[in-house]
């Protein structure tokens, strides 16, 4: 993709981004204090917005270390006048609990207190510092989990995110900038920031894919993958976003269900997107293609019993011919 290679960080950038989110809007951004994000926030406070309030979630991992990154986020949000929230989670406890890695409890923790904070401030708007570098990471991790179009796709500009009840605005305006872009920003504009020496590990599947089979991928086509790895992504959003335009609408129940016999009329294809767009929209986190091939089981068999498990402790039943979801009480309770 040519936007990969040419995209700067400039006025006329800034001014795309204007287009999309007003400098007058109300947004949270996320600031870990590594790079891209104090790169982002700085980038943001510098092209007029002001009206930001910066969110900082410490997992509790990583000691002094995450101590340091803490104070350096506070010290630059008060700097540049912008208010900090700071929130503290404990991952590794999360991550036994839930039986996940400490990546994804990591991300899954993020996620709620960025809900929170959200429903506290009647702001659901907020900035992301994701990139290219950290599309084609994910694009290739859902490649080798078997993912279907949807997943290719990657990360969207613009998206909406359902957490405990709060629908989330993501915006990711920096999905075409490349990773020595925001670097050469940085070094140009003096940003300061942390170094996670945790990136430079392999403990995490993210940073095998970035130290190991990227540059194994570069070495066999010899030549850079990540514009190829961006461009398929970029046909399956189109193609997806053809499906989602065609979509047959699958009646609700009282129970705000899908209709069974509905379902089981539509072709495998739609059917899966289907379940697919209900089960996110419904806030089922990290839908993927085990969840919609338990959501098929369900729907689609007449054995009992019908029910089966989805992540975040929801189960998916089958009763008088509805589909529909049981949340956790704790869960239930926050979207009432």
């Amino acid at each position: 993709m040519a936007a990969f290679l040419s995209q700067n960080l400039d006025a006329d950038f800034a001014a795309e981004i204007h287009d999309q989110h007003p400098v007058d809007e109300s947004c949270l951004i996320a600031v870990s204090g590594g790079r891209d994000s104090m790169a982002m926030l700085h980038f943001l406070h510098h092209h007029g917005y002001r009206n930001l309030t910066v969110i900082h979630v410490h997992h509790g991992l990583r000691g002094e270390e995450a101590d340091a990154d803490e104070a350096l986020v506070r010290a630059f949000s008060e700097k540049l006048g912008h208010p900090c929230l700071v929130r503290k989670v404990d991952v590794a406890e999360h991550a036994t609990a839930e039986r996940v890695s400490l990546e994804e409890a990591a991300r899954e923790l993020r996620y709620r207190e960025f809900a929170r904070i959200a429903r506290e401030k009647d702001c659901p708007r907020i900035f992301l510092a994701h990139h290219a570098d950290d599309q084609v990471e994910t694009v290739l991790f859902r490649f080798f989990r078997g993912s279907g179009a949807r997943g290719l796709s990657g990360m969207v500009p613009h998206a909406h995110r359902k957490v405990d009840g709060v629908e989330l605005e993501l915006l990711r305006p920096w999905l075409e900038i490349a990773g020595e872009k925001i670097d050469a920003y940085v070094a140009n504009q003096n940003v300061p920031f942390r170094e996670d020496l945790s990136n430079a590990e392999d403990f995490s599947l993210r940073n095998r894919i970035r130290h190991r089979l990227l540059p194994t991928l570069t070495e066999i086509f010899e030549r850079d993958v990540r514009a190829a790895v961006l461009r398929t992504a970029e046909l399956a959003r189109r193609d997806e976003a053809w499906f989602e335009d065609h979509l047959p609408k699958v009646t609700k129940s009282r129970e705000n269900g899908l209709d069974v016999a509905t379902l089981r009329s539509l072709a495998p294809a739609i059917r899966d997107r289907v379940l697919l767009h209900w089960l996110r929209d419904e806030g089922v986190p990290d839908v993927g293609y085990r969840e919609i091939e338990r959501a098929v089981t369900i729907a689609v068999s007449t054995d009992h019993p019908a029910k089966e498990n989805l992540p975040g402790g929801i189960h998916i039943r089958r009763r008088q011919g509805v589909l529909f979801l049981e949340f956790p009480k704790d869960s239930s309770e926050a979207i009432e």
